[in-house]
């Protein structure tokens, strides 16, 4: 005698009235569509190949996958031109010809919202207190001193000291003319005395 499945039909559950079927439970022994011989499906009891350590869980087993490799080997990012060492460089070449005078303001922990990088268009004849001004920021009074540094006044009376530097070293402040050349670097701190 045949044993024979029956569809449970259960609500669907969204409101409409509807049924949804499920399958009957299987008997065990019973071969599904696509199932081979001897395989459960799902965490079973019994035979059947499977994933895992125990028998009857999923299609498996598979055989080993050979992988989208063998690579050959990677040459990588490099080889890197050698690191020309401190300074603002190196920049990129730029249309024309036309190269740069890098001032760097150095606000430092009292006024660091006016640290900032300036890339300055070099001109013939450039002097540093012309860098300085092309900024916008640097400011400078009748007597030829730098009076203030994006709206900070630095002027006698003041409590902030300024130091101006070209390519690294201190250059005093009777000496701002001093012409500049394409890639120097001139870089201006201010700091509190108190």
């Amino acid at each position: 005698m045949e044993q024979q499945q029956i569809n449970q039909a259960v609500s669907a559950g969204c409101g409409c009235d509807s049924l949804r079927a499920f399958p009957a439970p299987q008997t065990p022994g019973q071969q599904t569509p696509g199932q081979a011989p001897g395989q459960q499906i799902g965490p079973g009891f019994g035979p059947g190949p499977g994933f895992g350590p125990g028998p009857g869980f999923g299609p498996g087993p598979f055989p080993p996958f050979p992988g989208p490799g063998p690579f050959p080997p990677f040459p990588g990012p490099g080889p890197f031109p050698p690191f020309p060492g401190p300074g603002p460089g190196p920049f990129p070449p730029f249309p024309g010809g036309q190269r740069f005078v890098t001032v760097f303001i150095n606000g430092g922990r009292q006024f660091p919202w006016l640290t900032r990088n300036y890339n300055i268009p070099h001109r013939f004849g450039m002097t540093v207190r012309q860098a300085l001004t092309s900024t916008g920021a640097v400011q400078f009074g009748l007597g030829g001193q730098i009076v203030s540094v994006g709206g900070v006044f630095t002027g006698p009376g003041s409590n902030i000291q300024t130091t101006v530097r070209l390519n690294g070293r201190v250059l005093p402040p009777g000496l701002l003319n001093t012409q500049v050349q394409p890639g120097n670097f001139i870089s201006l701190e201010l700091s509190r005395f108190f």
